[in-house]
């Protein structure tokens, strides 16, 4: 059997805060994580809206049923199913979003970046390639992806806030998968790296939420 790709174009949604004024001096993107939907994810944030903030969470170009064949859709970035074509199209999204976000937002004066579970590795790769200047870099739950090479995460991070959120009581922590992905913090000598736990699980929390937001 013989294995051909083709490229063709394709729209996708994500999901915003509020309608853009053009006068937001600071913008959010919060990748969720796997299972989940934008706009589900970006209701958690809803406390922390605010006219000057524009918060956008993207959202994964793979859906599915998240038990049997109805019901509850989620989505997610990426599976071990050709890996490598799930990672390009959604660096190719999320360039296109940022883009057209940047013509939307010209007063815009601080970027941020929020990762959660499997967000945190989408979003470390595709801020690896996307050459921004960014305030806050937050991985909350999860790492940096395990394939990314230390010398372009230290060199992308290097003037960046760096955070990583970690519940006490967050099971996937413990697990052999994190603890691989972990170690691109230290393979990265990110020595400017916040750790800030909180007692709670694999899930936000609003109060650490709010503190990071306002740092």
């Amino acid at each position: 059997m013989i294995r051909r790709t083709v490229y063709y174009e394709q729209q996708h949604s994500y999901h915003l805060s509020h309608q853009p004024s053009g006068q937001e001096s600071c913008l959010w993107l919060v990748f969720h994580g796997y299972g989940q939907l934008g706009n589900f994810f970006l209701r958690k944030f809803s406390p922390l809206f605010d006219p000057n903030t524009l918060i956008v969470a993207p959202e994964g170009l793979n859906r599915f049923y998240l038990q049997g064949f109805s019901g509850r859709v989620g989505a997610n970035w990426m599976t071990k199913h050709e890996r490598e074509v799930d990672m390009a199209n959604a660096n190719s999204y999320l360039n296109a979003l940022m883009k057209n976000l940047h013509q939307q937002l010209p007063q815009l004066q601080s970027i941020h970046v929020l990762g959660f579970s499997q967000g945190a590795a989408t979003m470390s790769r595709w801020i690896c390639q996307a050459e921004l200047d960014l305030d806050k870099v937050v991985f909350w739950g999860g790492a940096p992806a395990h394939d990314l090479d230390p010398a372009l995460l230290r060199n992308t991070l290097a003037n960046s806030r760096v955070i990583a959120a970690m519940g006490e009581d967050d099971a996937f922590l413990k697990s052999q998968n994190f603890k691989e992905q972990i170690n691109q913090f230290t393979a990265a000598g990110l020595t400017h790296l916040q750790i800030k736990p909180y007692p709670g699980g694999h899930e936000l929390d609003p109060g650490l939420l709010k503190e990071i937001f306002l740092m």
